[in-house]
């Protein structure tokens, strides 16, 4: 069932980014960077799911479920702590997934998003730490492809099968993600 729902998601993701000639043009469950989360959630939804992951205040991010989500479990949206507008500048469409399963599948993907994203900047396959596992033990394996204005398309598996994920309640999961520059640069430095 979960390989059927992860072809289906690439699939259906595909129709979007097939036809798209810039990164606002992209879409996760309807949503795209630079336009507001409220014409998709309520300002109450917002902020019912936002977490606290940053030291740094300049963003915030919430991690949304609906039974109207075609493709994805969760949706996670990040916007500017101050905007009463709630801006996008990240979106990622999350589907639980077995690590290693995932790591398999975006090898795949990414050779049809190569050809899809042929005038971008790709990084190739990288694995690193999680940085909010003080064991070191969680990992995050992704690829991207970075537009001219450095807003990028990120595919990515993350490893939570380690004491910190357990504890935490985290299982292993894939991500599509669309991220704007400012919130990438953020995110290195936080």
């Amino acid at each position: 069932m979960k390989i059927l729902l992860s072809v289906l998601i690439f699939i259906f993701s595909l129709q979007y980014w097939a036809k798209a000639d810039n990164i606002r043009d992209f879409e996760i469950e309807g949503m795209s960077l630079y336009e507001s989360a409220l014409n998709f959630f309520s300002q109450s939804e917002i902020k019912d799911n936002e977490e606290n992951y940053y030291n740094n205040k300049t963003f915030k991010t919430a991690t949304m479920s609906s039974r109207k989500f075609d493709l994805y479990e969760d949706v996670q949206i990040s916007y500017k702590t101050n905007d009463k507008e709630y801006l996008l500048y990240d979106i990622s469409g999350i589907v639980d997934k077995n690590y290693n399963s995932c790591l398999k599948e975006i090898v795949k993907i990414s050779e049809d998003f190569n050809q899809m994203f042929s005038k971008t900047k790709f990084e190739e396959l990288y694995t690193f730490k999680h940085n909010s596992d003080p064991s070191g033990e969680s990992e995050v394996s992704d690829m991207y492809w970075e537009f001219k204005n450095g807003d990028k398309i990120l595919l990515a598996c993350y490893n939570w099968n380690t004491s910190f994920g357990k504890k935490k309640g985290y299982v292993d999961e894939m991500r599509i993600t669309i991220s704007s520059k400012e919130f990438d640069t953020f995110l290195l430095n936080e």
